[in-house]
């Protein structure tokens, strides 16, 4: 142990960082929503070798256009805000004139990144040498769409200054910005002073120095502050020495006045970032907190008056976190510690150094885990400042173990209900389930994975839990107290500067006296070290919340959920029933879900289930699921003139298996999926005839109906390609359906295109045929009509596999017969009492189909106080009847009208208002009254999801 401490202690020794101390004047002009500054940057070369160029991130000109590094990442996040940003909402950095040592010099432009150049020294910088770089620059501050900006009036500035690019042992880090995979800087003092209007209130990096009041009339008059006696600096020795703020200092923002400017001034040293926040309507709530060596620091936070039910005690949440990871890892060093509530926009919760900035929350526990996690990355990664580009885990992960570990021990009982679990053992649990859903479905990725390769769930997923699942293996394996000693030992060690892995593990071993190889081996492998070994079985029930809670608590390998079930038709009636299924996450390998049904109508027992198998591999097939599904319900009914009741049911069996293809990166929104499936009906048919009945003279005929048994089988064949990205997703599918005697290919194409002001464009193509192997006549073409191509709305008949729900299946008159089904021609208009309806086709047929969402300009509906999703649709096609050589009149059909979303895409209801004249021809004939109310149709879309809201990343 002696000797492993010796050969730390001597690459301590040999350790070096480069220093970089920042002076910043800027004016901010809220109107413009501009900064006017001047930085002058002293450049420390502590590195053994001679520098002749630093390559400088001019973060704001990531926001410049839509081809930056940081536009491509939000698309591949499903963000497009920004993609379509008006120009006054985008930002950038301009103005430059670097200089070093008062001499101008060149700037080289990245080959690949806008926000990232290089300043061409003139003279190399030696080892030990210093330089000092000055310019003047320019920022256009963008919308807040990723960490900073503004919101209305309300200013974050974040990475809004010109910054060099971290040197180290491992050689430059220039980097564009990112929203996913966060900063990496140098160490030093910063010294800021920001000019702004008086009536913003103001909270930033560091302790406020000195406070100006510049009146209109151009008087100016300084506002005394507290001053830390002294600075902060990298070593242990002077931390311990910082006096304390006492509780009578006179903090920012007290005596602010409506009119004129204020300058302050923001002073600290040891740290690698500085941001500031301002908003003129916060409430600001200060305190003072002392730590456990008795040391003081002030406490502060700044919100508004929305929130204030949510942050009122949002400085017992500071303390609290303060306190937590000063106690476990090592005292806070810096004299403040301050939470600001951002606008909306800000999305979540980030760190700078000595200040969080959280957005708008509606419950304070989660307010209170927001800042916790926040305040908690002071110590990773603004005191332990690691390549977070690089090694997300080493700051997300390490501060999430401490969050879990914070949440058990204060579950001392339900924070919300007795029945519930506390939420902070509620998070645990949720964070370990979902990992362990990616890690059974192949979807993971190793906690070593560069933030950017990440995809969105998964960095969230891995590089917080699965870090944090590992750092409590080591717990478990060693004792907790040898693992707060390796902590410390750490924290101690490498506080103000830049550890890699490498170093983290050389503590861990010293302070250990164990070879962890091994067990830092684990950050390279998929699984989960220590996967959560469920076992049992459980019963729960959504009548009996505290079943769901055990099991919440403690989750088990199989579970039984049980919930009530209802259902409906015209023919069932009210149906009444109850679910049983062993769906969960992680997901069994056997799943199954029952939904049986009393048909309070019909006086039969109905209902669905499904049962799969699903194996998961590595390989080039990464999930193979095969499933058998089941359907009973009544699809029609007649009533004898008698007043009986006769009803026709159907039987369902459908076997099957799904193949879903290994894309090239877990980050990838591409699916590609083969699909065969069997289909196995049973259905009754009526049988009509009639009856004489003689009696007191009088002879009457009744038509009666009687039920037959058929049975018929149905193959389908699926190819399925599509990229559920949230800019232009599509989906292009090849099907191919055999019969008895007859095959159906049909390739049907969608595409999503859209709008810069939301929405978007549903184009939709169709083209497909009816086949006959054995030759085509009249007969095979009678007995294969129900599989025959519609133009026009498929009714519950031609649903010939009844995958689909219909209020009324068969129905012909009333509000559910005009449901229709959204297949094959996707029109929208209806012609089902023909016998041959318009657009009918047993040999081939194609269609187009448009959907559009309306600007609020030209909405009709925009006016009232609530939106309506008003859409315009417009369909066209052809089919190869309309091209016999004795068709009247246009071979292509067309309708268009307007549609409306309902119950979240769950309903259509579509309005036909122009259209082709055999339609306007049918609606003469047949529809004489209520014309237009009668033209509506509807779709119900259990089963099917809009292509550009699928979710992504979980295979459930």
């Amino acid at each position: 142990m002696p000797f492993a401490l010796l050969l730390l202690q001597q690459a301590q020794a040999q350790y070096w960082q480069q220093r970089v101390d920042y002076q910043l004047e800027a004016t901010l002009n809220d109107t413009s929503r501009t900064l006017d500054g001047f930085a002058t940057i002293n450049y420390y070369n502590n590195s053994p070798d001679t520098l002749r160029y630093i390559p400088f991130h001019l973060w704001p000109n990531a926001y410049k256009n839509d081809q930056t590094a940081l536009s491509e990442q939000l698309l591949r996040m499903g963000q497009t805000a920004f993609y379509f940003a008006d120009k006054n909402q985008r930002g950038y950095i301009n103005r430059l004139d670097f200089k070093v040592n008062g001499a101008r010099v060149q700037v080289e432009a990245h080959p690949q990144y806008i926000d990232v150049v290089s300043l061409l020294l003139e003279a190399p910088l030696p080892p030990g040498g210093n330089i000092r770089i000055t310019t003047p620059f320019f920022v256009k501050l963008p919308f807040n769409f990723s960490r900073g900006g503004y919101d209305g009036n309300s200013f974050q500035l974040t990475q809004w200054y010109p910054k060099p690019a971290v040197y180290d042992h491992k050689g430059w880090h220039p980097m564009p910005y990112l929203h996913q995979g966060e900063f990496y800087s140098n160490f030093g003092k910063f010294d800021v002073r920001i000019t702004l209007p008086a009536k913003y209130k103001v909270a930033a990096t560091g302790l406020l120095q000195e406070m100006v009041l510049t009146k209109q009339n151009g008087t100016s008059a300084p506002i005394p502050v507290a001053k830390t006696k002294k600075a902060v600096t990298p070593s242990r020795k002077s931390v311990s020495k910082t006096k304390p703020v006492t509780a009578k200092s006179k903090i920012a923002f007290t005596d602010t006045l409506p009119t004129g400017l204020q300058t302050l001034r923001y002073m600290q040293d040891s740290v690698h970032d500085f941001a500031l926040f301002a908003a003129p309507n916060y409430i600001v709530q200060k305190d003072t907190c002392r730590l456990p060596s008795g040391r003081v620091i002030l406490v502060q936070s700044l919100y508004t008056a929305a929130q204030q039910k949510v942050w009122n005690q949002s400085i017992a949440m500071l303390k609290e976190a303060v306190r937590h990871r000063s106690q476990l890892i090592g005292e806070y060093p810096f004299g403040v510690v301050t939470a600001v509530q951002g606008p909306e926009s800000f999305g979540g919760g980030m760190e700078y150094p000595t200040i969080t900035v959280i957005s708008p929350q509606q419950d304070p526990l989660i307010l209170a885990e927001l800042i916790g996690h926040e305040v908690g990355h002071n110590w990773f990664q603004g005191i332990l400042a690691s390549n977070e580009r690089a090694h997300a885990w080493l700051d997300e992960g390490l501060n999430s173990y401490y969050d879990r570990r914070h949440r058990r021990e204060k579950a001392t009982g339900s924070a919300l209900n007795k029945n519930v679990p506390d939420l902070g053992l509620l998070l645990n649990r949720g964070e370990e389930l979902l990992l362990q859903t990616k890690v059974r479905q192949k979807l993971a990725q190793p906690i070593n994975t560069k933030s950017d390769a990440f995809s969105p769930l998964n960095y969230l997923l891995v590089s917080y839990t699965k870090t944090a699942l590992w750092l409590e293996s080591l717990e478990a394996r060693i004792g907790r107290d040898q693992f707060d000693k390796a902590m410390q030992a750490y924290y101690s060690q490498w506080q103000f500067k830049h550890p890699y892995p490498e170093d983290f593990r050389k503590v861990l071993e010293v302070q250990t006296g164990q070879d962890l190889q091994s067990f830092f081996a684990h950050l390279d492998e998929k699984k989960v070290l220590n996967d959560t070994a469920m076992r049992g079985f459980k019963v729960a029930s959504t009548l009996a919340p505290k079943s769901i809670a055990a099991y919440l608590r403690q989750p088990t390998q199989t579970l039984l959920l049980i919930s009530p079930a209802l259902g409906y038709n015209r023919y069932d009636r009210v149906m009444a029933g109850a679910l049983f299924t062993n769906y969960k996450i992680p997901p069994s390998k056997f799943q199954f879900a029952v939904v049986p049904l009393y048909a309070f109508g019909s006086k039969q027992l109905n209902g669905i289930g499904r049962a799969g198998y699903n194996w998961y591999t590595d390989g080039r097939i990464r999930r193979t699921e095969l499933f058998m599904n089941a359907a009973r319900f009544a699809n029609n009914s007649f009533e004898q003139e008698n007043g009986a009741k006769q009803v026709a049911s159907f039987l369902k069996i459908a076997p099957g298996i799904r193949a879903t293809f290994r894309e090239q990166s877990p980050a990838s929104t591409r699916r590609t999926q083969v699909h065969w499936k069997s289909y196995f009906f049973r259905e009754d048919a009526f049988r009509f005839g009639r009856d004489t009945v003689f009696g007191n003279g009088d002879t009457s005929i009744f038509t009666t109906a009687r039920t037959v048994q058929e049975s018929r089988t149905l193959h389908q064949l699926r190819l399925t390609l599509q990229d559920l990205r949230e800019l232009y997703p599509y989906k292009a599918e090849v099907q191919v359906e055999f019969g008895k005697q007859f095959i159906r290919p049909a390739i049907t194409a969608q595409y999503f295109l859209n709008y810069a002001g939301g929405g978007g464009l549903d184009a939709r193509f169709f083209g497909g045929a009816l086949l006959f192997p054995k030759g085509r006549t009249l007969q095979r073409e009678i007995a294969a009509d129900r599989y025959g191509l519609n133009m026009t709305g498929p009714d519950g008949y031609h649903d010939y596999t009844y995958n689909n729900y219909f209020i009324g299946r068969n129905e012909f008159e009333g509000f559910s017969s005009q449901q229709i089904l959204m297949r094959d021609g996707g029109f929208k208009m209806r012609t089902d009492l023909l016998a041959q309806p318009v657009g009918r086709s047993a040999k081939w047929l194609m269609a187009m189909n448009f959907s559009s969402s309306l600007p609020d300009k030209i909405n009709p509906l925009s006016v009232l106080p609530f939106k309506i999703p008003l859409r315009v649709f417009a369909d066209v096609g052809t089919y190869a009847e309309a091209w016999n050589d004795r068709q009247e009149g246009s071979r292509f059909l067309f309708d268009a009208g307007l549609q409306l979303p309902l119950f979240g895409d769950l309903v259509q209801v579509y309005l036909p208002l122009l259209y082709s004249a055999p339609f306007r021809d049918y609606q003469k004939a047949y529809i004489p009254k209520q014309r237009m109310l009668k033209t509506l149709s509807f779709s119900i879309q259990l089963n099917q999801r809009p292509l550009n809201k699928v979710f992504r990343e979980v295979d459930l």
